[in-house]
């Protein structure tokens, strides 16, 4: 099975299982902190709680790639599952009945630890596999996460029905206290300074270096576009129109119907390359427009599960060839700032297109919404393509990065010395390889 050999590498299989048992421990935080909230505090609140949440992620998203380009991914990814893994005892131990600030505060705190985790994930990816399993290494990345996905809310769901949240939290406790042990002793290398730089120096870094690659400056903001106009009401809006239909107990086979179709999808592209995954990673995001269509024309239930699934093939088809390229293409010393970058972009506006969405169905009806939105996917998806280096998720020429001041640190370093049966660390990460 293709997308099973980065796991022949044993320093990226810790990883990958400790992730994995952390990604379930987050579909459980996510069930068990409604439960505990709603219990304590005004159906209102939850809505703050989870706001301060993705508030600190966003905020917080360019520091977190200057952490994980100042020191090893694996130490800023354990770092961020103890801040999390803080912040989760903090709602065990009984903040969730303290005034409602506590919790913000730890909610906080969760999207801090998650801003610093996402980028140094992505930039401690190919140093731990050769670049021929590097698509193959986030095709299970994001199959894992996936899975992960619908396991842990369903996890949480049970555990928060025998046990009651604080029970839930606790084995959430435990799933990031793994992850934390199997990070520790992985060997990636980590960057030097020859002179040192403030924090916004090294984050107006990572700007430059995507301001170089303008392919990758325009996929960013189709990102940006395409939650805020796009995926937001989609999301908003297949659990309302289920409920105004009188399907809305299908939400959760149609949620589960998209998980499946980005596990089909990370089993696809890990065993077939495309020529220009550009095109194929793009192209792979405008299936949402079937589901659009779907909810559009009231189609029957098991069409529109159909489209999801197809929404959730394109997601992960592009994910992976997108991940894989900026892996490819961006330094190593400025991938975690890259990543950040991207994460920021992409995601600041999609809480504004999730909180509009409603409001526009009010003002205009759903039929022009879904209309506006298919026409915004479709254009967003052709002018990209005009790009020859976003056809193919590649630089025609090495563009110019301004000097960090990082240099990898000496592979003959005791402190950064890799394991004997990981020969694929020892490669550089900066290349510009035509794909």
């Amino acid at each position: 099975m293709s997308f099973a050999r980065p796991l022949r590498h044993s320093q990226f299989r810790r990883v990958w299982f400790g992730q994995a048992i952390s990604s379930i421990g987050d579909g459980i935080f996510a069930v068990a902190l409604i439960g505990l909230i709603l219990q304590s505090h005004r159906n209102s609140d939850l809505g703050y709680v989870m706001a301060a949440e993705g508030a600190a992620m966003v905020a917080m998203s360019l520091v977190g790639g200057v952490l994980a380009d100042r020191m090893r991914r694996s130490r800023a990814m354990a770092l961020s599952e103890m801040v999390r893994l803080l912040a989760v005892t903090g709602f065990v131990l009984g903040a969730a009945q303290g005034p409602l600030i506590l919790s913000l505060v730890l909610a906080a705190m969760m999207g801090a630890g998650a801003a610093l985790f996402q980028p140094a994930f992505g930039a401690l990816t190919p140093s731990l596999v050769p670049d021929e399993d590097l698509p193959a290494a986030n095709a299970l990345r994001s199959m894992t996460t996936r899975a992960a996905a619908v396991i842990g809310p369903a996890l949480g769901g049970l555990l928060l029905a025998l046990s009651g949240p604080r029970m839930a939290l606790l084995v959430d406790v435990a799933t990031f206290a793994v992850s934390v042990l199997f990070l520790i002793g992985i060997k990636d290398r980590a960057p030097q300074r020859d002179t040192p730089q403030n924090v916004f120096r090294e984050a107006h870094a990572g700007l430059s270096a995507v301001a170089a690659r303008p392919w990758v400056l325009t996929i960013i903001l189709q990102g940006t576009v395409q939650l805020l106009l796009v995926m937001g009401p989609a999301l908003v809006l297949l659990p309302i129109l289920l409920k105004d239909r009188g399907h809305f107990a299908a939400y959760g086979v149609m949620v589960g119907l998209q998980a499946l179709g980005s596990v089909l999808g990370g089993l696809t592209v890990s065993a077939y390359q495309p020529r220009q995954p550009g095109v194929a990673g793009v192209c792979a995001l405008a299936l949402l427009s079937l589901q659009l269509l779907a909810l559009g024309l009231d189609l029957p239930l098991y069409v529109l599960g159909a489209t999801m699934v197809a929404t959730g093939f394109g997601y992960s088809v592009f994910g992976v060839l997108w991940s894989s390229a900026l892996q490819r293409s961006i330094p190593g010393e400025l991938l975690g700032r890259v990543m950040s970058v991207e994460m920021l972009g992409t995601f600041a506006l999609a809480p504004v297109g999730l909180a509009l969405a409603p409001l526009a169905i009010t003002a205009w009806g759903t039929q022009p919404v879904l209309l506006g939105a298919l026409v915004v996917l479709l254009v967003s998806t052709v002018l990209p393509l005009a790009q020859r280096d976003v056809r193919r998720f590649a630089d025609t020429a090495p563009p110019a990065d301004a000097a960090t001041g990082i240099r990898d640190a000496d592979p003959g370093d005791d402190d950064t010395a890799d394991d004997a049966d990981e020969p694929a660390t020892r490669r550089p990460v900066a290349r510009t390889e035509p794909s």
